[in-house]
């Protein structure tokens, strides 16, 4: 990965007393090739798994 950007935060009504909605931008990028789309899906699903198990993020849908 060689950025991150968080772009929007959200409180309200529809995401939950105490909690918030969290917006990022991504960029995964290889030194020597072009990410693959099945690639790019691994690395953001570990994120996910980790921010999961490490702060109890969820992803929204």
């Amino acid at each position: 990965m060689s950025a991150v950007r968080l772009f929007d935060v959200y409180r309200g009504s529809q995401i939950g007393e105490g909690k918030k909605s969290m917006a990022y931008c991504l960029t995964y990028q290889a030194p020597d090739k072009t990410l693959t789309d099945a690639e790019a899906a691994q690395i953001r699903n570990r994120i996910v798994k980790r921010l999961a198990q490490e702060v109890g993020a969820k992803l929204r849908s």
